[in-house]
């Protein structure tokens, strides 16, 4: 009788233990806690500049003086690119050279960048560029096989000054109280003496500029560059 106490005191006091820890683990569930922290990101504001790339003093507009010669006007702006030397209705013949000269800018309030800039060329044959050094081919087409001559594609900003094909990239950076500018992609377009022209005389100049205001955000140019490409093929 005294064992059959003793057993039902310790099964007693299993089930006492075993309540008890059920006891703790419903505690323990009120004291659980879970944390969340919500980012929100904006658009990098790239703004336009506001003074000819040559002069800072001068506003960024067209001459509008007609050209005798031409019927036109000197430079045109569009956005962020500037062809402060393109005459309006420039006449093309075989074996001329005319001044185009696409350079890209941001105002002083603007975030700094990487540039792109795509050239699609519509002349049948025969007119191509030289790409000005700070910029770099990243798909496009060679003239003849000759070193930095192009008939048009997608070119990437790689610093002011520095030589073709050096680097992968460069960021634009802007300045507080200027424009900045990347200097020109390429100064005029050349046409052979056996070009030919076609119907479409036409070279169209575009331009992607991708923000990187965060001094500490990681940016993979390998990505912006095959974003720029993508936004290239459909020019």
């Amino acid at each position: 009788m005294e064992q059959q106490k003793k057993k039902r005191t310790g099964l007693v006091i299993a089930l006492v233990a075993c309540l008890a820890l059920v006891g703790v683990a419903g505690v323990m569930a009120w004291y659980s806690s879970t944390s969340e922290i919500t980012n929100n990101f904006v658009d990098g504001g790239i703004t336009e500049p506001g003074t000819d790339p040559t002069d800072p003093n001068k506003p960024l507009k067209p001459d509008v003086t007609p050209d005798p010669e031409h019927n036109g006007h000197h430079g045109q702006v569009n956005g962020n690119i500037v062809e402060n030397q393109w005459i309006a209705n420039s006449k093309v013949t075989p074996g001329s050279s005319i001044p185009k000269n696409p350079n890209v800018g941001i105002g002083k309030n603007s975030d700094s960048c990487y540039v792109f800039v795509n050239v699609k060329n519509n002349f049948t044959s025969g007119a191509h560029f030289t790409l000005n050094n700070g910029w770099k081919a990243v798909q496009a087409t060679q003239y003849n096989s000759q070193a930095n001559e192009y008939t048009g594609g997608l070119f990437v900003y790689v610093g002011k000054d520095v030589a073709v094909n050096a680097g992968d990239a460069a960021i634009l950076t802007a300045n507080p109280t200027a424009d900045s500018w990347t200097g020109e992609v390429f100064s005029k377009v050349k046409f052979d003496a056996d070009a030919v022209l076609g119907n479409s005389k036409s070279i169209k100049v575009s331009a992607y500029l991708v923000a990187a205001s965060n001094k500490t955000e990681q940016i993979d140019v390998a990505e912006i560059t095959d974003a720029a490409k993508a936004w290239a093929n459909k020019q």
